[in-house]
């Protein structure tokens, strides 16, 4: 029998094969950006950089469906009137996302809305977010499908690094699929300044990196909206999910939930508790040639007399210039300025807006509504295990009845935290869901080693799923059957 069906799918795949054009799938082939002489002049890059610098947006550029939101009609604002004056309100609502243009699993679905939020200021502008759909629901009492809120990690700083609009909706196998794939909704923020470039009256909108509280309320006004875009399909039930800034925007969301409770006394009731992960507040002992571009990069949309002269040098200065002009994302950010000295001014960390901004900015060592389970390697370059401590221990010296988890993992890091302990953050929600009691309530800690010897693990993702989805390329799905 083993042997009659082996010779059957052969016969089956045989004139798929043989009609079949294979083609090969570079990762620029939707993009031909080049540096002009000027830019790269003015930036001082050498050869090798400026090549890995057009690599590196030609790669972010392919990821887009549809183009991107300066090319996707999705993201144009439709006319404005009274109740978008309103937080929380749904603009516009795509119920299904052509999935094609995606790398989401088989059996997912997708919807994108347009829906309203406040910046740091209290500014009502328009912002972006999807769902992702599972098959089938995780069973609920209402019959209607539990939702995660997810919070995502550093992808940029303009319009173009909306997750929404990325092929993977930027953490793909990481959190995102999986949590569809066990039976959630996810409704995930791209946060305001990504996706949708300029409000209604043509003022840009800028993304407020790391201003946690500010993303939080993307988050919470976004489930809102949600929401009202699909009552019947969407359930009150609902856990909160963040990595890295994501993370501290989860935290501050949990605080919000605390201290605005009236604002968001719709939510409340159906609130189950929050996870962090790798949480990035402003992470200063992160490397300075990381953060200091990042941040500085909108920190005038929050003090209009801040200059970026202030913590970069010329040079410095110059190359924050170009990310803007070529929108870069993260990894182009990091192309330019990680590691690479001459570029941070001496004693910018003394500076007043330094610690202004980390005292408004930084979850943490605030009442929030729990649980909270803090997830962290103590191998993270980016948010260090020493940071995350003491994030974690000064908010139980305040409020030591919080039930507050930090679950660390040996030998992981940033981002593998998510894949590593993958198996208990799942079951954590599920618990939470299903209504089961905390295992252990109050201020707790748990450190967990590898099964096997650390060295013999893979350390980092190599890897990422590509969009194969023209015929030419589908040779590369060999699961697509």
């Amino acid at each position: 029998m083993h042997r009659v069906t082996r010779v059957a799918l052969t016969c089956l795949l045989a004139p798929l094969a043989t009609a079949q054009t294979a083609a090969v799938h570079r990762t620029n082939f939707n993009s031909s950006f080049a540096l002009t002489p000027a830019q790269i002049s003015s930036a001082q890059l050498d050869t090798a950089a400026a090549t890995s610098l057009q690599n590196i947006i030609n790669f972010d550029r392919s990821q887009l469906a549809f183009g991107g939101p300066t090319q996707d009609d999705f993201y144009t604002l439709p006319p404005r009137n009274a109740t978008n004056l309103r937080p929380g309100h749904l603009i516009k609502l795509q119920q299904s996302t052509d999935p094609t243009a995606y790398t989401i699993p088989p059996g997912a679905a997708l919807s994108r809305l347009l829906y309203t939020t406040t910046n740091y200021n209290g500014t009502v502008l328009p912002t972006s977010g999807f769902i992702l759909w599972p098959f089938q629901p995780r069973p609920t009492k209402s019959n209607r499908v539990p939702v995660v809120v997810w919070t995502h990690g550093t992808s940029g700083f303009f319009a173009d690094q909306a997750p929404s609009s990325h092929r993977g909706l930027w953490y793909e196998n990481s959190a995102v699929f999986p949590l569809a794939e066990a039976g959630y909704a996810v409704f995930a923020p791209d946060y305001a300044g990504l996706g949708i470039a300029r409000s209604w009256d043509g003022a840009p909108i800028p993304h407020q990196y790391q201003a946690a509280p500010a993303n939080a309320r993307d988050a919470l006004y976004g489930l809102r909206a949600a929401r009202q875009a699909f009552p019947r399909q969407l359930g009150d039930e609902f856990v909160i999910f963040g990595h890295s800034q994501g993370g501290g925007v989860a935290w501050a969301a949990a605080e919000a939930l605390e201290s605005d409770a009236a604002d968001f006394a719709d939510l409340i009731e159906g609130y189950r508790g929050t996870i962090v992960a790798s949480p990035r507040a402003v992470t200063w002992d992160s490397p300075e040639t990381f953060i200091v571009p990042t941040v500085g990069v909108m920190l005038a949309s929050i003090f209009p007399e801040f200059g970026i002269e202030e913590w970069l040098t010329e040079l410095g200065v110059k190359r924050l210039e170009l990310v803007r002009e070529v929108r870069g994302g993260i990894a182009a950010v990091q192309q330019l300025f990680f590691g690479i000295g001459g570029l941070v001014r001496k004693g910018w960390d003394a500076t007043w807006y330094k610690g202004a901004f980390a005292r408004l900015m930084d979850p943490g060592a605030r009442k929030f509504r729990g649980p909270m389970l803090v997830l962290q390697g103590d191998s993270d370059v980016y948010v260090p295990l020493n940071t995350t401590e003491k994030v974690v221990a000064e908010t139980l010296e305040k409020f030591p009845d919080s039930d507050l988890e930090l679950y660390v993992a040996r030998g992981v890091g940033h981002t593998p935290i998510l894949h590593a302990v993958k198996q208990y953050w799942l079951r954590w929600i599920d618990d939470r869901i299903d209504g089961r009691p905390l295992a252990r309530k109050g201020g707790v800690r748990t450190d967990v080693n590898s099964w096997l010897p650390a060295e013999w693990y893979q350390k980092s993702k190599f890897a990422f799923t590509l969009w194969t989805w023209l015929p030419e390329y589908q040779y590369e799905s060999t699961t697509a059957l």
